[in-house]
């Protein structure tokens, strides 16, 4: 979560929105002044598209024009006009000593104290380290951020919003503007701009008017109770507990009670369990179900929440949602012939399960938070569509339908998802999770889309998976049965597998050709790689990979994915086949010189950019030049011309070839008539990769620092498979297959900690902005702690509270980040990561004696703490190894705050560490009070 939606959380309640917006809108939008007008007198709105809301707006006395009768509808507002009406609206105080900083707001300016406010604040930062661009005008994005604020949204409070299209230029919107433009558009609060191809665009960086203005506004104002559905959920289930709590059904006869309100009433419950409890009707019952029991509601209109375990929910339809909240805990909820015609959503439950029988279900969600949840499909359940959204195990014995499930996006690293029963079709979204499909069980169709990267699925013993479309570089493996596979990219791997699956073929593709149309190797291991193209109408498609190739004579030649080897002398043939498509390429070996010891051309090591060469025996470099070889590439299925090549000193370069997410193949081999060497080489390189910046804790570019990085998440010791150092300017950029990989840097001779960072090398896309910040290592009086995480959840922040030096206590964490003791800096959060992974540091740039205390507040409310593989490294003095290290243990439970250790700091300076490890979801801070 971006760390201007947090502390501008922690400031503003959606209690205030409403004030918010009536006091933003009765301030002076620009320098000169409003006065009262009269929607009559109004000049200038009559052609304005907010003429109606301007005039609405004007007559309930919320919003005034000016002196000249005019309310100029297309003027823009400014970040300094902007940064008054927040700070007035918040009764802030302004503070202009907080914007010295930028060299643009200068203390006698009329908004200096504004600016300086929303600055100490937390609610607004510069757009540089020196600007704040007081007069920059506020965007269309911003503006859209500032109202999903106002309405207290936060990202995970959009449930079903997947209806409309995405709009057509949300890859232009800012990254930190993301989440509020698509809430605001997906809820329908702004529109966007219909275009001819029946998109919609939104103009993000568009200039924020007046008049957009006054239309936003008056909808929040009007209508703000059309949008409570986007309540957080923590609002969500306060409103639950203040409506009419449900009560179970009792063995024993009962007196009828009214707990509700005059149009909601609850009838007298029956002589034994098996009475119905409510009589039907389309009634508003009771729809907080707080303790274990059982519990009959009839037709309800409108949404039921359980929120204990030990419920039983029977013969009761919903029309409108259902919801399972986290305080279900590990417990088991049943649903017994129950329709629900919205969602059910499934926040809480345990391994034993949430159980659905004999029920229709039209959109089931399952996100607990730890990923310790099954649910259980019997009798004749329907579920339309079933999403999951972490870790789960889904089990189906019902004989009703079951729809398309969706493993998301959102899945947290290295979660199980399992499957136990017959499934029609399954879509993989999420990046490195496990799927399994236990024994016995059916899948109709797997799809696993393009961000489903390094995922893997286990398929049990007996189970079978008729068919997969694999648009991501994964791994399969088990003693069950994949039939078929279309495969979209290069790298699936199925040798895992008890039997290989057959290879659908492109339907598109109507012709195939090969390049070479023979070989000729002239040293024993010796190789050389035949390019295999489908054509499919005017276009043509690499399918080497994907083709089925097999040598006729291994004695002579062997055969890997059309990169074929000398073995022995003679003449053969290579036979590739892909679907009905059937070819043959002669292939002859005729060693040189054969018996003498004669220079071969041994290997070679192809990057995008370079090739180096080796050779048996050792060759004198000297006397090499680019005459005596002869290089051929491909790309595409066609020759592919490498632009600028030289030769130096065993090594070919070339300028690196832009087409990303294809493969370029590379063969060098000796000059025709071998004057120096003999020999032939081949090799490939996908053209994937990543690139991005490095910074340091004060933000400055580290140039000349050398990043080593590792395949798979959070591999730390492996094979290092690439190299790069940063620029001038900090930045890096690698070309590497695709996969998720783990770059290390710093640490060694250099001047900084080493520390780690997490990239992804995509198919279909470049990922730029795979960035790392390097941390010093701290000087002698310094301690610095180093807080790190995997990718869930997104943000985790460092809190450290210890002795102030006046008898009281300091707190450091994201919104206030530094203290000071007789004017001098004494802690500072010098980082607060909001993008994931960490690292986040806090230094103690001198100790006091006393009791230090760290701990760990999972913000963001996704995943949990304990699968987050948060590290906590501790350096006391200048050491660039931690002097204390802490590593959350996994397990199930959602706690948000992980107190992590005390550090105890004795008169005569000595330091020791205490570890703590404690979970809890109250803030440790109140405990220091």
């Amino acid at each position: 979560m971006n760390s201007k939606w947090k502390k501008f959380n922690n400031k503003l309640s959606l209690m205030l929105s409403t004030s918010l917006v009536v006091s933003m809108l009765s301030m002076s939008l620009s320098v000169s002044a409003e006065v009262a007008t009269s929607k009559s007198s109004l000049t200038d709105i009559n052609k304005s598209y907010a003429k109606t809301e301007i005039s609405k707006l004007v007559e309930q006395g919320i919003i005034t024009g000016y002196a000249d009768n005019t309310f100029k509808p297309s003027q823009s507002v400014t970040r300094a006009q902007l940064a008054k009406i927040m700070v007035g609206a918040l009764n802030l105080k302004p503070d202009a000593s907080e914007a010295i900083q930028f060299k643009d707001v200068k203390e006698d300016l009329w908004y200096a104290g504004y600016v300086g406010a929303l600055v100490k604040s937390g609610i607004a930062q510069g757009t540089s380290k020196e600007s704040f661009s007081p007069n920059k005008n506020v965007t269309r994005e911003e503006l859209a951020v500032f109202f999903v604020r106002a309405f207290g949204w936060k990202q995970q409070d959009v449930t079903g919003q997947s209806a409309k299209p995405l709009l057509s230029d949300l890859d232009q919107v800012s990254n930190w503007a993301k989440e509020s433009v698509t809430m605001a558009y997906q809820s329908g609060f702004i529109k966007g701009m219909v275009q001819k191809d029946g998109t919609v665009k939104f103009n993000p960086s568009g200039v924020a008017d007046r008049q957009a203005l006054a239309r936003l506004a008056y909808e929040f104002v009007t209508n703000k109770s059309t949008y409570d559905n986007y309540m957080t959920p923590a609002k969500a289930e306060e409103a639950t507990e203040e409506s009419n709590e449900a009560t179970p059904e009792s063995p024993k006869p009962s007196q009828s009670s009214n707990k509700g309100n005059s149009e909601s009433s609850s009838s007298g419950k029956g002589n034994d369990s098996n009475n119905s409890g409510n009589t039907g009707g389309n009634e508003q019952v009771s729809n907080n179900l707080k303790s274990p029991g059982t519990y009959t509601l009839g037709n309800v209109t409108g949404n039921v929440t359980i929120s204990s375990q030990g419920v039983i929910l029977k013969n009761t339809k919903i029309n409108g949602n259902l919801k399972v909240l986290q305080s279900v805990g590990d417990g088991d909820v049943t649903l017994d012939n129950v329709v629900v015609t919205g969602t059910t959503e499934i926040q809480g439950g345990g391994p034993n399960s949430i159980h659905a029988v004999n029920s229709i279900l039209a959109t089931v969600i399952v996100n607990k938070a730890d990923g310790s949840i099954r649910l259980v499909l019997e009798g004749g359940s329907d579920v339309q569509q079933l999403e999951i959204k972490s870790g789960a195990i889904v089990e189906n014995s019902s004989t009703g339908s079951i729809g398309p499930i969706e493993i998301a996006e959102s899945v947290p690293h290295n979660s199980l998802v399992s499957f136990k029963g017959s499934f029609d079709s399954v879509l993989v979204h999420a990046e490195q999770v496990s799927v399994e499909f236990g024994d016995d069980s059916t899948i109709g169709n797997l799809e696993v889309l393009e961000k489903a990267l390094s995922s893997s699925f286990k398929i049990g013993q007996g189970a079978v998976v008729n068919r997969a479309i694999l648009n991501a570089i994964v791994q399969f493996s088990g003693q069950g049965t994949l039939v078929s596979a279309q495969v979209n990219v290069d790298g699936v791997d199925f040798s895992q597998l008890s039997q290989s699956p057959t290879i659908e073929v492109d339907p598109t593709v109507t012709q195939v050709v090969y390049s070479p149309g023979s070989v000729e190797l002239s040293a024993m291991n010796s190789t050389r790689q035949i390019v295999f193209t489908g054509i499919t109408g005017t276009a043509s498609k690499d399918i080497t990979s994907m083709a089925k190739w097999e040598a006729e004579d291994n004695s002579i030649v062997v055969v890997n994915s059309g990169k074929i080897e000398a073995k022995g002398n003679g003449t053969t043939q290579v036979k590739v086949q892909y679907g009905n498509f059937e070819m043959y390429v002669p292939v002859t070996v005729a060693v040189y010189n054969e018996g003498e010891s004669y220079p071969t051309l041994k290997a070679i090591h192809v990057t995008n950019g370079s090739a180096k060469l080796e050779f048996t025996p050792d060759i004198d470099m000297s006397l090499l030049t680019s005459d005596h070889f002869i290089v051929t590439a491909y790309l595409n299925g066609a020759e592919k011309h490498l632009n600028n090549l030289q030769y130096a000193n065993g090594e070919f370069t070339f300028d690196p070839v832009d087409s990303y997410g294809n493969t370029l193949y590379v063969t060098i081999e000796s000059d025709a008539d071998k004057t120096l060497f003999a020999g032939s080489q081949s090799g490939a390189i996908k053209l994937t990769g990543f690139s991005g910046h490095i910074k340091d804790v004060a933000g400055e570019a580290v140039a000349n620092l050398a990043i080593d990085f590792r395949k798979g998440l959070d591999n730390k010791t492996g094979e290092i498979v690439g190299s790069v150092t940063t620029d001038t300017y900090g930045n890096y950029q690698i070309y590497l297959p695709p996969g998720i990989y783990t770059g290390e840097l710093g640490g060694g001779s250099t001047k900084y900690i080493k520390t780690f960072l997490v990239a992804v090398a995509a198919v279909n896309v470049e990922n730029k902005n795979e960035n790392q910040t390097a941390i010093e290592v701290p000087s002698q009086d310094e301690t610095r702690i180093v807080l790190t995480w995997g990718k869930d959840p997104r943000d985790l922040d460092s809190h450290l509270v210890g002795p102030a030096g006046d008898e009281g206590v300091f707190h450091t964490f994201f919104s206030d980040k530094q203290h000071y003791y007789n004017d001098e800096l004494m802690v500072d959060l010098d980082l607060d990561d909001v993008t994931s992974y960490g690292p986040e540091t806090t230094t103690i740039r001198h100790l006091l004696p006393g009791m230090y205390t760290f701990y760990v507040h999972h913000f963001s409310g996704e995943s949990t703490i304990k699968s987050s593989g948060a590290k906590i490294e501790v350096y006391h003095g200048a050491v660039a190894t931690p002097s204390a290290q802490y590593i959350v243990s996994e397990g199930s439970g959602n706690e948000r705050y992980w107190v992590v250790f005390k550090m105890n700091v004795s008169d005569t300076g000595a330091v020791t560490f205490d570890a703590v490890n404690e979970f809890t979801n109250i803030d440790p801070f109140y405990t220091f009070q």
